[in-house]
């Protein structure tokens, strides 16, 4: 598989519109496509709304390092999380996890 693929982000704009309106099944299509499992995997998150928000997230990955980074105006925080996920699926459950959070964004 070539490099570039591997290390490439993927976005929910990226995945195309049209037979399967399954928004999770375009994205396993996707990461199968351009991610190597098992392997590392770079979550992002754009959250609103406060700490609370962070620390749901943190009972979704309650082991793993949160890189936080504050917007400038403190209306948002990133989130970066490096996780070992072993396919697309394991991937899949914790994007379906945190889309239960208002106030989140996946990226």
């Amino acid at each position: 598989m070539d490099d570039n693929k591997i290390n490439k982000n993927i976005e929910f704009t990226d995945i195309p519109e049209g037979a399967s309106t399954d928004i999770y099944a375009n994205l396993k299509e996707k990461l199968e496509s351009v991610e190597k499992f098992p392997g590392i995997y770079n979550f992002k998150f754009i959250i609103t709304g406060g700490l609370g928000k962070i620390e749901e997230l943190r009972k979704i990955l309650p082991d793993d390092k949160f890189i936080e980074q504050p917007s400038k105006t403190g209306k948002y925080v990133s989130i970066t999380v490096k996780k070992e996920m072993q396919n697309a699926d394991e991937v899949i459950a914790v994007y379906k996890q945190a889309a239960t959070i208002q106030g989140i964004m996946t990226l």
